[in-house]
């Protein structure tokens, strides 16, 4: 992870803290966040199972695959999305539905 945009105190005056906050990376540093949040979840997993790294992890990426199917299946129930197909391992495709694709652009155009 790369901390060089992480001061431990930042030395200089407001201007120069809002300039170095206005040409930060977001995406880099979104990126960041979320690799430290992995990072401390692994840790607070072979903590609390006292557990190696390797099935902390293991944990941690069934826990996302729980959380992407929780919220994929919410989706479906709201009418935002639905199963369009299956793939060649008869696992479901998603497609939008008309209300998902309405939800869509109207996201597109408030960015």
């Amino acid at each position: 992870m790369d901390k060089s945009n992480l001061p431990g105190t930042f030395k200089g005056s407001v201007d120069d803290l809002l300039d170095h906050c206005t040409n930060l990376d977001v995406e880099e540093n979104k990126k960041n966040i979320v690799e430290s949040d992995k990072v401390l979840s692994i840790q607070h997993i072979m903590s609390e199972f006292e557990c190696s790294e390797q099935k902390a992890e293991e944990i941690y990426n069934d826990i996302c695959l729980i959380e992407v199917k929780q919220t994929v299946d919410k989706m479906v129930s709201d009418g935002i999305m639905h199963i369009v197909g299956y793939n060649e391992n008869n696992e479901p495709l998603f497609g939008l539905t008309e209300l998902g694709k309405q939800i869509q652009k109207e996201l597109e155009k408030n960015k």
